[in-house]
């Protein structure tokens, strides 16, 4: 048989397979009665809900159809429980988990999509890791000998060199998150999954802190406040020439502090880069193709980072910042909610940031 003539065949028998199933479930009326969504009291159903109408009757047919051949009785009855009552028929969508969305399996990928984290830029740019426990001084010079040309017989003046410290001490940190086992146990994320995340919830954190830390209560300072506030200054505009003065005048601070770059570089807000990128003098690009050929800006290096406000531009010599730990990042496990499935997971970190040069950083705000 051709397929047109399998469709006729079908289209002829469509009428005589409906008829006798309607028989069928007339025949089926007393046990169907209630179940598929009539009134309680038999009298007052002469004849079941589904076949009322064709969307009720639609139901009863897929219970047929799930029975089998032949199916007994019971056997409807039993599939029918599968879609309810025949007058929520008429409100089966695929998208109600509640209706037939319970019916719709649900498929788990093969991957975990990440937190969207930034990279540590205060590393990248040259901050000077130092592992220390509880607390770490460092001698540090605040007035140094003086050489002076005299003449014969004149009266030199002592020197008087001043010394200081720098101090490191530990400021705790802690993340304490309750963890599906589930979780846990599955293959695309697992133990090490969850364990990476902290890691970079923590590193996220320090780069915060190394930064913008306001060193209340039990928070480490950061650059920002500790740098000297005679190098904080005001920007001088938002024009081309506004640009090159702010960004040659942060330089200019820290080399007349006689402090040497040695790891120097800028740090930028994405929507500063962006402005930067867009400076021209007259049909000529100014930072534009420095920044987009070899990343720097000024001949320096430079990293873009939310960690850093957009209404400011840092400049320093990064190698004067010391990056303390004295704990890497501890992870442990914690077994005291077992009834829920769950497992507590704290991590603890211990570290301080100090500036060697209060003036090694620069900075221009109010954009």
């Amino acid at each position: 048989m051709t397929p047109e003539q399998m469709q006729e065949v079908a289209k002829s028998l469509g009428p005589l397979v409906a008829a006798q199933l309607m028989e069928q479930a007339k025949g089926q009326r007393d046990g169907l009665v209630g179940l598929l969504g009539a009134k309680s009291k038999p009298e007052d159903n002469p004849v079941p809900s589904i076949l009322k109408n064709l969307n009720h009757f639609g139901a009863y047919l897929k219970a047929v159809v799930n029975a089998g051949r032949n199916p007994t009785r019971e056997a409807v009855l039993e599939q029918a429980k599968r879609f309810g009552g025949a007058d929520v028929q008429k409100a089966v969508q695929e998208s109600v988990f509640s209706s037939a969305g319970v019916l719709v399996p649900v498929q788990g990928a093969g991957e975990m999509i990440e937190f969207l984290r930034p990279d540590s830029v205060v590393l990248a740019l040259g901050a000077r890791t130092v592992p220390f426990k509880g607390e770490l001084h460092f001698g540090k010079k605040t007035g140094s000998v003086t050489f002076k040309w005299i003449g014969e017989g004149e009266k030199v003046e002592k020197s008087q060199p001043s010394h200081g410290k720098v101090v490191l001490k530990a400021h705790k940190a802690m993340i304490l998150a309750d963890i599906s086992n589930d979780i846990l146990r599955n293959p695309a994320v697992g133990d090490a999954g969850v364990a990476e995340d902290f890691r970079e919830a923590a590193a996220d954190g320090m780069d915060e802190a190394a930064l913008n830390g306001d060193g209340q209560g039990p928070n480490p300072k950061g650059v920002l406040a500790q740098m000297d506030s005679a190098h904080s200054k005001a920007r001088s505009g938002t024009s081309a020439d506004h640009y090159l003065a702010d960004v040659d005048g942060m330089v200019e601070d820290v080399l007349k502090a006689n402090i040497k770059l040695r790891r120097p570089g800028f740090l930028l807000h994405p929507t500063r880069e962006t402005a930067l990128l867009g400076l021209k003098d007259g049909g000529t690009w100014i930072f534009r193709d420095e920044m987009l050929n070899r990343g720097t800006l000024r001949g320096f290096p430079y990293k873009a980072s939310t960690r850093i406000a957009p209404s400011r531009i840092l400049f320093g010599t990064w190698d004067q910042l010391l990056y303390g730990v004295d704990t890497e990042l501890v992870l442990s496990e914690h077994d005291v909610r077992a009834e829920y499935d769950e497992t507590t997971l704290r991590g603890i970190c211990r570290g301080d940031f100090k500036l060697r040069h209060d003036k090694a950083f620069s900075e221009r705000k109010g954009y």
